[in-house]
């Protein structure tokens, strides 16, 4: 163990939001492998309304990122985690009684704006608890949690579906108990009292000037719109592939393994080696090949390892692009540019599941070649586009763990 990951460890606060990650992905992910699958199968809706309704919820993410992360800055992280929690789980209660599609456009959006406040406010709190220089191995760490959450989660999925009950109301008690860990275990860090600084509302206009940050945000955009792709294709192309749903848990919680068995060393060996703009780059590459390499996946074994192939790309992409946004911020701006990089993960996600279901339909469904030669070639797109960013942002791209770790507390932004 390095000196760095043993300071991790010693630090409460960011092990509690570890814990907080666990429980967030567990109760998002009882839904998400399942979810498509029930809307088109159960309640019959078209593959078009499946993508409208999982971009509903996109749509207000973003207005959840937009606004969560200057309330979290101006009222405390602590209770913005509480209130996204409660959002979210009274949306699974709403799926739970939803019969018609305007319901679950509803609930989806409640769901969504839930997740919003909940995301950034997690991720902009850890960068608050540890050096600028251990953040890239802190935001892997949360990768692994939130990981071993799924992997519980997929396990939870094949014995319910194996027995046909839905798991909406066991998502939303898990929900409950995310926000009564977050009230009774975080410090309430909402700061009172004349000697409290409030940056205005207006000063938050300063991200919408920020040269860089904005050319950086529209790169994820596109890396957040092909990554939306696999939450709503797999379940789909392996109900089609495997006549069950019980196996598609199980490929999730394959996908959940790898990562809390690969995520250390490739953070360690792997990413503090290479420059963070080029983890981008491979990194939706294979995101892109992975999701190609489905429509020739025919078993679980090769459906699995598609699914594996896209984690890789999800390993190297993730952290990197959360420590990159601490990069850009202003340290007392945190929690508004994680706001503003999920609102732009919204926006990425929105048009991905909303263009990506009626391409699919469009052309020919799941059972058809046409839609994952589609995907490759957008795949070769993003990664020429990536490799020219690549080439533009290295040059300006400062190493963390080469400067002085008492830099850390910035009062500028990079420009």
């Amino acid at each position: 163990m390095t000196a760095s990951q043993g300071a991790l460890w010693r630090n409460k606060p960011y092990l509690i939001l570890l814990l907080l990650v666990f429980f967030m992905h567990m109760a998002s992910y009882l839904v998400i492998p399942v979810f498509p699958i029930f809307l088109q199968k159960v309640r019959l809706l078209h593959l078009a309304q499946v993508g409208f309704i999982l971009g509903a919820g996109s749509i207000a993410y973003q207005i959840g990122s937009l606004i969560g992360g200057p309330m979290s800055d101006r009222w405390g992280r602590r209770a913005i985690i509480a209130l996204g929690a409660l959002l979210q789980g009274s949306a699974m209660l709403g799926y739970h009684y939803s019969a018609n599609y305007g319901f679950f456009l509803l609930f989806s959006t409640v769901n969504g704006l839930g997740l919003g406040l909940l995301a950034p406010t997690i991720k902009a709190m850890i960068a608050d608890e540890v050096a600028e220089a251990q953040r890239t191995t802190a935001f892997s760490w949360r990768g692994i949690l939130a990981h071993s959450g799924i992997i519980v989660a997929g396990l939870v999925i094949t014995w319910m579906t194996a027995i046909h009950q839905q798991p909406f109301i066991v998502s939303a008690i898990v929900f409950g108990l995310l926000a009564a860990l977050t009230f009774f275990s975080l410090p309430d860090d909402r700061c009172v009292g004349p000697d409290c600084r409030r940056t205005p509302i207006s000063e938050y206009r300063h991200i919408l000037k920020h040269r860089s940050f904005l050319l950086f945000s529209g790169i994820t955009l596109l890396m957040w719109a092909l990554y939306a792709q696999f939450t709503m294709i797999l379940p789909l192309r392996g109900e089609h592939v495997l006549h069950s749903a019980t196996l598609i848990g199980l490929v999730w919680t394959i996908n959940s393994l790898c990562v809390v068995l690969l995520q250390g060393f490739i953070s360690r060996f792997i990413l503090q080696r290479i420059n963070p703009y080029i983890a981008l780059a491979i990194g939706t590459t294979l995101l892109g090949a992975g999701l190609t390499a489905m429509g020739w996946a025919n078993h679980f074994a090769t459906l699995s390892a598609a699914a594996v192939l896209f984690i890789l790309g999800e390993m190297l992409f993730m952290p990197v692009q959360d420590s990159l946004v601490t990069h850009f911020a202003k340290e007392e701006w945190l929690g508004a540019y994680f706001g503003f990089s999920n609102f732009v993960s919204g926006v990425g996600t929105a048009i991905g599941t909303s263009l990506g279901g009626a391409m699919v339909e469009k052309l020919g469904g799941v059972a058809s070649r046409s839609p994952w030669i589609a995907y490759g070639i957008v795949t070769l797109f993003l990664a020429a586009l990536l490799g020219l960013f690549a080439v533009y942002a290295i040059p300006r791209y400062k190493n963390p763990a080469q400067t002085n770790e008492s830099s850390t507390k910035r009062k500028e932004g990079a420009t």
